[in-house]
């Protein structure tokens, strides 16, 4: 009851103006509750011929928030969810979700441009019930 393992594998292609492409990810979550804890672990291969044929896959995220990003490149994406619950009405999440792609020296375009093959996201969130 408190180990969930999940294995996801998705395939796409994508034709247009005769150019085939295709894509795919390789997706491994881990989840584990116990008592006050909650851990979610997630590591992700993923191969896509260009951006036109990236892969969307959900990952869980803090309270009242969601993540759906686009796999695309050869990569590995992956991210550690903790949830701990103080009481009844105090619960803190905090995230870390790294993507990694290989051949490449930047990530993203435009003012989200990242010198280098890695980004890292961080999050960290406290509730506080009434």
């Amino acid at each position: 009851d408190y180990l969930a393992l999940r294995t996801r594998a998705q395939l796409s292609t994508f034709a247009f103006d005769g150019k085939l492409t295709q894509g795919f990810t390789i997706v491994q979550d881990i989840n584990l509750s116990i008592k006050k804890i909650g851990l979610s672990l997630r590591y992700a291969l993923f191969d896509t011929d260009d951006y036109d044929n990236r892969q969307y896959v959900y990952e869980r995220d803090v309270w009242l928030a969601y993540s759906i990003p686009a796999y695309y490149g050869v990569g590995v994406r992956s991210y550690i969810l903790l949830r701990y619950r103080f009481s009844s009405k105090i619960d803190a999440w905090l995230r870390w979700a790294q993507t990694s792609l290989i051949n490449q020296e930047t990530i993203g375009s435009g003012n989200e441009k990242i010198e280098g093959n890695q980004r890292n996201d961080l999050k960290f969130q406290v509730r506080y019930k009434l």
